[in-house]
């Protein structure tokens, strides 16, 4: 079945003024069935008036700059943190500059909401909030002045400040030399901002009748992305709620709520609830409230869309807040469509699972390399000494592999499409791309690929809120390396976990993660109910996998609060003196038989020694355990010190799952045996894929189960599909 947006060109290319000749030809080239603006870009009459479907780009808080010029009291604000400041012995005032830490000419402080009810000045070195009574605001110089600090004590400011100038308009200034005007977002929460951004959006509906598809970039509250004085990034938080506080909004959600959120709340401690923060109930709370809100005016703005004619595809990135999808709230919207930039696996799962969680809605990928100037990272790969082939190959097997477990409905590019007409081997090389994509939904018929008689679930304090989202572990790349294996996954929370059974579709439980941090789960390992259900689970016939500092939670006498499952302990300090259990290294386990040499984990935990004497160190040695497996009960545990993605390392991550889940028998069962090779068989649509991710011919043999196979060689990146009654009856 074709997608609600585009048909079966299944391909979205951007189209530039000047370059009408060369769009046309490319859309023709690449199969195109869409044809969209960019920043910076528009399109002509002449483009428009062709067969394609048209992409207009509209991001309605950023679109009106008379108004939010004319309105400085509505543009959106969010609260800051001052650097700390120490009290010298003197007992002196200490007076705190409060934007030294940050950029002048991205924020206002905010002085027309009393600082004395708004902000919070904390001594950090007690957790004591001062009264206002205790200090004194100077509008003029932007400072704050504690009249009697405690002497050697630090202190720090919470304030509320306006965004004066837009965070993704001040990027390309900076990085990329924009010269154009600042630009200034406006904040929805305003009932006057809700009815003007209506009354802005019937008219460029108006303006606009060849346009099919509004493409939302994206919705009301951008990512945070601070600056420090120097110009230079000095935070960033792709999925944080930083930047949707006002006043107003925090009124609200008391009313709600029956409780006030702190400034503390939302600044927590300087680290602003980066993800790796164990959310606390206040700052899920605000998520929650927010979520609401966005949702519901997003509906009222795709409501308007839809009464114009159009279908709304909510570009689904930089401004995440308030359009979790997987939250609660996000299907309310009523969308056609979510587009997304994906240059890894993982982010292509996470589009095609919202998609599908939101009803079945069209998904896109934009492809890497964006075409722009400089690429995200800064390197010109679209000019001279770039190498836009490479770069795309090498994003591409990491996103093929995905979209062959989940696939995604289209896939397209943004930019200037200029930059690419200089570089013929790419232009051929996006044609070979496209039709690759094609290929699959063709074979594939709308069938989900063959997966493992089990599922395997991802524990972290974020549940499915963060779906396909984990902690990259030091070498990273756990979600990277399940986001093309043969295998059905799940992201759970500690409240999901307490009512786990084994024998229940889940099959292994995963938990990775720094100690202390949300993926791993910091206190929640402390809540007797937590660990006696992940107990209960593997003792009963489940799988438990570790990696990095798994159920991390100094408590009881243990760091690991399931060394008892795992089978392993991490030393810090406290236990250097007590004798290891004399853990055995076995000769040969299922779970190495495909490593081509010695276990190269990246970075790793260290000082992780053997909890029990059946322990198996399958890597490492009794005083620094790399990899070991562990019998509990009816069920298994497997301990990975760190996990970086790479072939060898994918093919070890496979072989534990199946390991812990008690079921080695299911390898050969749509399996290919060389590990720079991967197959996806679609049982339903009769086909069967195999992929060569290697810049380097492979040879594999291919497995449909343990009794029929096939051998075959791929070239360089190669992709071949064969029909299932090829391989021979066993």
């Amino acid at each position: 079945m074709p997608p609600t947006i585009g048909g079966e060109g299944r391909f979205t290319l951007p189209g530039e003024a000047g370059r009408e000749d060369e769009t046309l030809a490319l859309a023709e080239k690449w199969g195109a069935d869409v044809i969209r603006d960019s920043d910076g870009t528009h399109l002509s009459p002449r483009i428009l008036a062709g067969p394609y479907e048209i992409y207009s780009t509209l991001c309605l808080v950023r679109a009106d700059q008379d108004f939010a010029r004319a309105h400085p009291e509505f543009l959106q604000q969010k609260y800051l943190i001052s650097d700390r400041c120490t009290a010298g012995g003197d007992g002196g005032p200490l007076t705190v500059d409060l934007l030294a830490g940050w950029f002048r000419q991205q924020f206002a402080i905010d002085f027309d909401h009393d600082p004395k009810r708004w902000w919070e000045i904390i001594d950090r070195t007690t957790g004591d909030v001062l009264q206002p009574r205790e200090w004194s605001f100077d509008a003029g110089s932007g400072t704050a002045t504690i009249e009697a600090p405690r002497p050697w004590h630090v202190y720090t400011v919470s304030f509320l400040v306006r965004q004066i100038w837009d965070p993704v308009s001040m990027y390309n200034h900076l990085t990329n030399a924009w010269t154009r005007d600042h630009v200034m977002a406006v904040d929805p929460r305003h009932p006057e901002v809700r009815r003007h951004l209506l009354e802005y959006l019937d008219r460029w509906l108006a303006e606009h009748p060849h346009t099919d598809v509004v493409r939302l970039t994206t919705l009301f509250y951008n990512f945070t992305f601070n600056f420090g004085p120097d110009a230079r990034k000095r935070y960033v938080d792709w999925t944080g709620y930083s930047d949707c506080v006002s006043p107003g909004a925090l009124e609200q959600f008391a009313e709600e709520y029956g409780y006030r959120l702190r400034p503390e709340h939302l600044v927590d401690e300087g680290l602003f609830n980066y993800p790796s923060r164990v959310p606390t109930d206040e700052y899920l709370d605000w998520m929650e409230f927010t979520q609401r809100f966005v949702t519901d005016f997003g509906r009222q703005v795709v409501q308007r869309i839809h009464a114009a004619g159009k279908k709304a595809i909510m570009f689904f990135c930089d401004h995440w807040i308030g359009t979790e999808p997987f939250g609660e709230y996000f299907s309310r919207m009523e969308l056609d469509g979510l587009a997304n930039p994906v240059d890894w696996g993982s982010q292509a799962r996470r589009i095609a699972l919202a998609g599908r969680r939101a009803g079945g809605i069209t998904t896109e990928i934009r492809l890497y390399p964006y075409f722009f100037p400089v690429d995200l990272g800064g390197s010109p790969v679209f000019r001279h000494g770039g190498n836009p082939v490479r770069d795309s190959i090498r994003d591409w097997m990491k996103v093929r592999r995905a979209v062959l477990r989940d696939p995604v409905d289209r896939i397209g590019y943004g930019g200037y499409l200029s930059l690419t007409l200089d570089h013929g081997d790419f232009l051929d090389h996006v044609a070979d791309l496209a039709e690759e994509f094609r290929d699959i939904h063709r074979h594939a018929a709308g069938t989900m690929p063959a997966c493992a008689p089990f599922r395997v679930a991802v524990l972290n304090a974020w549940g499915e809120l963060r779906s396909w989202i984990t902690e990259e572990w030091r070498g990273g790349g756990l979600a990277e390396a399940l986001s093309g294996l043969p295998l059905e996954v799940d992201f759970i929370n500690f409240d999901d976990v307490r009512s786990l059974r084994a024998g229940e579709g889940v099959g292994v439980v995963i938990n990775t993660g720094g100690a202390g941090t949300a993926w791993s789960g910091g206190r929640h390992w402390t809540d007797p109910a937590v660990v006696s259900a992940v107990r209960r689970f593997v003792a009963e016939g489940g799988g438990f996998l570790g990696v990095g500092e798994p159920t991390a939670a100094p408590h009881g006498g243990r760091f690991f609060q399931l060394a008892d499952v795992l089978g392993v302990e991490r030393e810090t300090g406290h236990t250097t003196n007590w004798t290891r259990p004399a853990a055995a290294a076995p000769e040969r386990h299922f779970i190495l038989a495909d490593q081509p040499g010695r276990l190269d984990l990246g970075p790793a935990a260290d000082r992780v020694y053997p909890a029990d004497a059946a322990t198996e160190i399958l890597a490492g040695d009794a005083d620094n355990v790399l990899a070991a497996a562990h019998g509990f009960g009816r069920g298994r545990a497997v301990y990975l010190a760190g996990f970086t993605a790479s072939p060898a390392n994918t093919r070890l991550l496979l072989r534990a799952l199946l390991w812990a889940a008690s079921r080695e028998d299911a390898l050969h069962n749509w399996f290919a045996t060389n590990i720079h090779t991967e197959l996806a068989a679609f049982p339903g649509a009769g086909w069967a894929c195999v992929i060569n991710n290697s810049p380097a011919e492979q040879t594999t043999t291919v497995h449909a189960d343990a009794a029929r196979s096939l051998e075959l060689t791929l070239p360089p990146h190669g992709c071949r599909w064969i029909e299932i009654g090829q391989f021979p009856n066993g």
